[in-house]
């Protein structure tokens, strides 16, 4: 009899099989997953994990052209006693074994319609068929740009059929699963289930020709928002210029001091105020936009014109959109740009309507059909129109200067670093390279932040004004799935996310955060299972602030009741799974008691810390007042006392932050780790970031490597069911990361690039799905330690400390 030592590691050893063996299988690498699978199955056929492998078998036999094989193990698992495994079978096995056509009526039926064929049976596109391609077909990403050349595809009439209009609606659902079940084969979550058994197809719903109008947009207010945000920019950018040019003198002078080298002497230039010189970039800045955005994307993309004609081959629907919309708002025609990508987007800027640019990528006009491109192009006459456009622009060239500076400095001091052979020489130039690349970065992503109300703002004024000038909401939906889908797939194909992606999210129709995850689950499970969050969460709308777009299912929500006002058949259900919206209570002491103990006031503990710390202020004054009136005269100082204001703020988010710290890192134990699939993650409708699960998950790691990640800007896991972001925070901070050589063992994750790891970490799920991570180890035993605890306990107490020296130093 075996010892239970043997027993568990033979169970052990038998997962890990099973695991491995469905990574090959989602990553096509089918003679490895049968080799795998098969030696599970031999050794636990009719056990839990013999079955999942007997499915992945199936998937793989399939792939290869062994039907008979896949036929044989079907059949078998016909018999499995379990229900939902033999529909599974029953199911899988009709699809294996066609049923013979039937016969041809003599006569066709008159319908008005011809039967489609398999040649013709792209009108109707699924994902499959909308120009993704797999990796063994995609060039490698070019190391200065991140963009694959674009290959030669066919011409358009090749692979779209011509618009036709819809049949009546199918029966629902129309969304069809062939999930495999998990639960009742292994009686555990199963993050590598076959992942070849769902496939998403779309209801095609039906759209209306002359849809009645919908209620009045207020873009007056709209626009007075707009004007605010780029004025909220402008001295943000002011500070930040201003704080640079100090700092910069202020060290100057200490080396000057250290050194007395003439070289180090102050720049009396940065003394002087930088409010004219900001005005005058910002004025040149939105006067040029147009042209200087052209010149951008021409040196990293190769961007062209985009011909009439050529967008008329894949969308006369977008033409005619183009003419009729311009021609009733009596506004010209905006210049078409073309993107040699593959990976489908669009955006509009400018600075005036006349001279109003649209650009469109090659993968968006290939992957689209000709509907759902023109309510994309739609969208973005929305924006020229509500004159969104214009400061988003303006936004956009802003947050350029630094991002270029963080991308080029990374990128040129690698290539300076790799020229070097004095080991300290390369090592200090890769450092102040580090640096400034790591600062620059810091600075793109701060200067975001007024922009981000506008961003998301306008996302929903455009959605429905597109869904009004088409009249087709549900053609809209599939367009931002297909392009949700596109950009997860690009990233997945490119191992890395482009830097052309991340630095115009700003304009992009689909967050880049919101599809990565999105994106690789739309493949996986039903939309409206993926969605569920999005739509019934009650606290989502304050999970959106730090996001540049509204969430994706609220925004379907939206235009399934647009196509639900004009009596349409809705793509998604998603209304019907929306709770009703609850009254405002009132202001009241029940209230705000039942507001403390709640998710969202420990989520925000830090930020609600900062009244708090007013509480504590308000309270020493009344201190200070009451013994002003006494003889005790030693403490009447407190009263009005501004440095105890100005204080207590930041000791008010060290309580805060110390309230919400034990729940927002719980210990992570064997006991309480857990590996879920992304579905299910995305599904479960109450979770916040503050619940924090602690997870484990395996794939493949992917991301930027060298300097351009050693913060871990761009850390994603590719695991079995869809992709994850991980987030990163080195154990010695900033230093740990930029220098750790400094640090004997330090292994940065950025090392780990395109390796298999195992992800260990607390789960957040806000916006977006994200994890934050505790430690990240390879199968070679290197291990990339993270210290997320340990940095906001830090953070806390240096606010305290800072808080206490604002007081003690007393009023100036």
């Amino acid at each position: 009899m075996a010892s239970p030592n043997n027993q568990n590691s033979a169970d052990s050893s038998l997962k890990q099989s099973l695991e491995a063996g469905l990574a090959a299988l989602k990553q096509k690498d089918y003679q490895s997953a049968i080799a795998l699978l098969e030696s599970v199955t031999q050794s636990a056929a009719n056990q839990p994990p013999g079955i999942r492998a007997q499915m992945g078998l199936v998937a793989a036999y399939k792939a290869t052209g062994n039907v008979k094989k896949a036929i044989a193990l079907c059949t078998s698992l016909t018999k499995n006693p379990n229900t939902q495994i033999k529909t599974w079978a029953d199911r899988t096995l009709q699809e294996l074994t066609p049923p013979r056509p039937p016969k041809p009526p003599e006569t066709p039926p008159e319908t008005g319609f011809v039967a489609f064929d398999s040649a013709t049976e792209s009108a109707k596109k699924t994902v499959k068929g909308d120009g993704l391609r797999p990796a063994s077909l995609r060039p490698t990403a070019d190391q200065k740009t991140g963009f694959s050349p674009l290959e030669p595809t066919s011409a358009p009439g090749n692979t779209k059929s011509p618009h036709i209009s819809p049949p009546p609606p199918p029966p629902k659902p129309a969304i069809s699963t062939e999930t495999t079940p998990d639960a009742e084969t292994s009686g555990e979550n199963s993050p590598g289930s076959p992942t070849d058994t769902y496939q998403l197809t779309w209801r095609e719903a039906a759209r209306v020709k002359s849809p009645r109008p919908l209620k009045q947009l207020k873009l007056l207010e709209f626009r007075v928002q707009a004007v605010a945000s780029a004025i909220a920019l402008f001295f943000l950018a002011r500070f930040v210029l201003q704080f640079l040019l100090t700092n910069t003198n202020s060290l100057l002078v200490q080396l000057y001091i250290f050194t007395r080298l003439p070289i180090f002497q102050p720049i009396q230039l940065f003394y002087r105020d930088p409010t004219p010189f900001v005005q005058f970039v910002f004025g040149l800045l939105l006067a040029s936009s147009p042209w200087l955005t052209d010149a951008l994307l021409k040196l990293f993309c190769g961007i062209e014109n985009l011909r009439g004609s050529v967008l008329s081959k894949h969308s006369k629907e977008a033409s005619r959109v183009l003419r009729s919309f311009c021609t009733k708002q009596n506004m010209p025609v905006p210049v078409l740009k073309l993107l040699p990508v593959n990976v489908p987007v669009a955006f509009s800027y400018g600075c005036l309507p006349r001279f109003a640019r649209i650009a469109v990528s090659q993968g968006l006009l290939d992957q689209l059909t000709d509907d759902e491109i023109a309510t994309i192009f739609a969208r973005e006459l929305a924006h020229i129109s509500h004159w969104d456009f214009a400061p988003m622009s303006l936004a956009m060239l802003v947050i350029q200067i630094p991002y270029l500076i963080y991308w080029q400095t990374a990128f040129w001091g690698e290539r300076l670093c790799d020229l070097m052979t004095i080991d300290f020489l390369r090592r200090t130039v890769k450092f102040v390279a580090a640096a400034i690349s790591a600062t620059s970065y810091g600075i793109y992503k701060l200067l975001r932040w007024p922009m981000l109300w506008l961003s998301r703002r306008r996302v929903y004024f455009s959605d429905r004004t597109s869904a009004e000038i088409t009249g087709n909401p549900n053609g809209l939906t599939r367009a931002l799935a297909k392009m949700a889908i596109g950009i997860a797939d690009n990233i997945e194909q490119q191992k890395q996310t482009s830097f052309f992606l991340e630095s115009f999210d700003l304009l992009l129709p689909v967050g880049v955060a919101q599809a990565v995850t999105l994106g690789s689950a739309a493949l996986r499970a039903p939309l409206e299972q993926i969605l569920l969050w999005d739509v019934t969460n009650p606290d989502r709308t304050w999970l959106t602030i730090n996001s540049a777009h509204p969430l994706v299912g609220e925004r379907f929500k939206l235009l399934e009741l647009y196509a639900q006002f004009w009596k349409l058949e809705t793509e998604l259900d998603l209304a019907s799974l929306s709770p009703e919206q609850p009254k405002k209570a009132k202001l009241s002491l029940n209230s705000i008691l039942e507001f403390k103990d709640s998710k969202l006031f420990l989520q925000g503990a830090p930020f609600f810390g900062i009244p708090m710390g007013l509480g504590i202020v308000g309270l020493l004054w009344m201190v200070g007042w009451l013994f002003s009136k006494t003889s005790v005269w030693q403490l009447d100082w407190l009263l009005g006392d501004r440095s105890i204001f100005w204080g207590c703020l930041p000791i008010g988010f060290c309580l805060g932050t110390l309230m919400r710290i034990n729940y927002f890192f719980p210990d992570i134990t064997p006991q309480e780790t857990t590996s879920p699939s992304l579905p299910e993650i995305l599904s479960n409708p109450e979770t916040m970031p503050i619940d924090a699960q602690p997870v484990q998950l395996s794939g493949q790691l992917l991301g930027r490597s060298g300097i351009e990640n050693w913060l871990g800007q761009d850390l994603i896991l590719q695991t079995a069911t869809g992709l994850v972001r991980l987030h990163y925070v080195s154990r010695f901070g900033p230093i740990g990361s930029l220098y750790p050589f400094l640090i004997k063992e330090t292994t940065r994750p950025s090392d780990l690039i395109g390796k298999p790891v195992v992800a260990t970490g607390w789960l957040r799920r806000g916006a977006t799905v994200a994890i934050d991570l505790e430690s990240l180890r390879s199968q070679g035993g290197r291990v990339s330690d993270s210290g997320h605890p340990i940095w906001s306990a830090i953070l806390a107490f240096a606010a305290a400390f800072w808080g206490a020296y604002i007081i003690i130093q007393g009023p100036r």
